[in-house]
C-alpha cells in the first residue's frame, strides 16, 4: 500500500522540484544593467535625447564635440596578441571593452583606456576628452516694429525688418535658413524685410555643428491693447499689410463754390474719417492752417475767424502704413454785407 502511495506522489514531487529549480536558476541568471557603463543595456536607443540628424563629430581646434549617435571604438595592436582593453568614463568603474559605445549624458567627458597583452604587458593609460552635444540651437526672431494681433491674424508690413539670432552653447551654430512659404529656404545672412503682400509663413531652420536641428523659434507680438504675446512654435503665419488707410474730410453742409474757391461760414463743422481693410486703424492725425505738428483728431473742427483756412488729415494703420495727406481749403466768410442808400434824381 505504501509503495502505491509513493508511486502516486513521485510525479508531483518531481514537478514541484523542477519548478523550484527553474525559479532559482532564473533569479541567478538575471544580468543587472551596469549603470556605470556608457554602453549600459538599460539605455534604449529610442530613449536617447538627441536632436541630431546623424552621427557627427566636430573639432573647433580646441575641443571635440559629438552627439549621442556617435560611438567610440577602441582598437589595440600588439606584437604577440592583445588580451583585453580596459576603459572607464570619467570617474566611473573600469570596464572591459567589448563593442563600440556611445555617451548619452550631455556635457564634458573623459574616456580613459589602455590594453593588456597575453603575457601581462600593460599599456600606459591614455585619455580622450570629448563634449557631448544633444541640444539644437536656440533661435529668437526680433522685429523692428511690433507684429500686431488683430482678431485671429498677425499683421506686419514691408517696412518691418526681421533679425534672426541663433545661439548654441556647445558645438556652435553651423547654419540658419529662413523661408516665407515653407518650401523655398535661403541662408540667413543679414536682417531681411518681407515685400510680399498677403499671407506668408515665416519658417526658420537652424543646425549646430553636430547636426542637432530645430525648426522652433521664439518671437514676440502684441495684442490690440499693447500686451506682449510670446510665439514659440515656429512656422508663424503673418499677413503682410502694405495698404495704407483711406482718409476723408467732409463739411456738414455743402460748400459754396465761387470762382474755384470753396466758401463757408463760421457755423460749418468738418469731420475727418478713415478706414483700413486689413490690420485696422491706429490713429487719425490732423493739422490746421499749416501750423505746428500733426495732432490726434479729437472731433469736429470749426473755424470762427474770417479768411482762408486749411485742414490737413492723415491716418495710420496698426502696422504703420500712413495714408496720403487729405487736404481741404475753405474761405470762411463771417463779414456781413454793408448796404447804403442814395436818392437817384
Amino acid at each position: 500500500m505504501k509503495i502505491k502511495y509513493l508511486i502516486w506522489l513521485l510525479p508531483i514531487v518531481l514537478v514541484f522540484s523542477s519548478l523550484t529549480f527553474s525559479q532559482q536558476t532564473t533569479k541567478e541568471n538575471v544580468v543587472k544593467p551596469d549603470v556605470q557603463s556608457p554602453a549600459s543595456p538599460e539605455v534604449k536607443k529610442e530613449e536617447i535625447a538627441t536632436a541630431a540628424l546623424k552621427a557627427v563629430s566636430f573639432n573647433n581646434g580646441v575641443s571635440t564635440f559629438v552627439n549621442s549617435k556617435v560611438k567610440f571604438e577602441l582598437v589595440s595592436k600588439d606584437n604577440v596578441a592583445t588580451d583585453k582593453i580596459l576603459y572607464k568614463l570619467n570617474a566611473g568603474n573600469e570596464l572591459e571593452y567589448k563593442e563600440p559605445f556611445a555617451i548619452y549624458e550631455e556635457g564634458k567627458h573623459v574616456i580613459s583606456y589602455y590594453a593588456v597583452d597575453k603575457v601581462g604587458n600593460k599599456e600606459d593609460a591614455k585619455s580622450f576628452k570629448v563634449v557631448v552635444d544633444n541640444t539644437p540651437p536656440v533661435v529668437n526672431v526680433s522685429v523692428s516694429a511690433p507684429i500686431i494681433k488683430s482678431g485671429d491674424k498677425l499683421y506686419a508690413s514691408k517696412n518691418f525688418t526681421f533679425v534672426v539670432e541663433a545661439k548654441d552653447a556647445l558645438s556652435g551654430v553651423q547654419s540658419v535658413q529662413y523661408s516665407i512659404d515653407k518650401s523655398n529656404y535661403q541662408p540667413y545672412l543679414t536682417p531681411f524685410t518681407i515685400p510680399a503682400e498677403g499671407d506668408i509663413s515665416l519658417s526658420i531652420k537652424a543646425m549646430d555643428n553636430v547636426t542637432n536641428y530645430t525648426e522652433k523659434y521664439t518671437m514676440v507680438a502684441k495684442d490690440e491693447n499693447g500686451n506682449p504675446i510670446n510665439l514659440t512654435d515656429g512656422n508663424v503665419s503673418i499677413f503682410v499689410d502694405n495698404k495704407a488707410p483711406i482718409v476723408e474730410i467732409r463739411p456738414d453742409k455743402e460748400l459754396l463754390d465761387k470762382n474755384g474757391r470753396k466758401i463757408a461760414t463760421s457755423d460749418y463743422n468738418y469731420t475727418v474719417s478713415a478706414s483700413d481693410a486689413e490690420s485696422g486703424l491706429s490713429s487719425i492725425l490732423v493739422r490746421l492752417d499749416g501750423k505746428g505738428e500733426f495732432k490726434t483728431y479729437a472731433g469736429a473742427i470749426k473755424f470762427d475767424t474770417n479768411g482762408e483756412h486749411l485742414i490737413e488729415a492723415k491716418a495710420v494703420d496698426k502696422v504703420g502704413n500712413v495714408s496720403p495727406v487729405a487736404v481741404l481749403s475753405v474761405f470762411v466768410d463771417i463779414i456781413a454785407p454793408d448796404t447804403t442808400i442814395k436818392a437817384i434824381e
